[in-house]
Formats: C-alpha cells, structure tokens, sequence
C-alpha cells in the first residue's frame, strides 16, 4: 500500500516538473505540447491557485510576467507529503 502512495506521489511530482517545464515553451493551439499543457492544468493549477492567493510573486519580468514560486512549494509540499507517508506507515 506504502508502494502504491508512494508511486502516486512519484507521479504527482514528476507531472508537476513537466507542467513547470512546459509553461516556458510557447505553443499553438493545436499543437501536442497544448494538449499536454490543458491536461496537466486541470490537474495542478486548482492547487497552485491556493498557493499564489497566499504568496504574491516575488519579481516581475519584462515581458509583463510574474516570476513565482508556487511550483517550487507544491513540489517541496509533495516530497513531504511522500516522506510523511513513509514515516506514518
């Protein structure tokens, strides 16, 4: 069962850095790397929504984008989840 938790928050982290790697690569609508996008959206942006309610951007870019570190704290938040699960069983 530990296994199981564990190969799920595997994935959750991995899907998280393949979501953070993807907001950098600009895309049509139509294209594969867009769907992947959409996909991993509908999964993690419900939780790094309340992340960045709770902790604003820390620089603004340029280009008019906010670099922040929402991805950063729902990956440390997974890896304890992980090492809690561990722990407990």
């Amino acid at each position: 069962m530990v296994e199981l938790i564990s190969l799920l928050f595997n994935m959750l982290i991995l899907g998280l850095i393949v979501h953070w790697i993807l907001s950098f690569i600009k895309s049509t609508q139509y294209s594969q790397i867009e769907k992947v996008r959409s996909f991993l959206d509908k999964i993690y942006d419900p939780l790094l929504d309340l992340i960045k309610d709770k902790i604003k951007p820390v620089i603004k870019m340029q280009d008019g984008r906010h670099l922040d570190f929402s991805s950063m704290i729902l990956l440390v938040i997974f890896a304890l989840a992980r090492k809690l699960i561990y722990f407990v069983f």
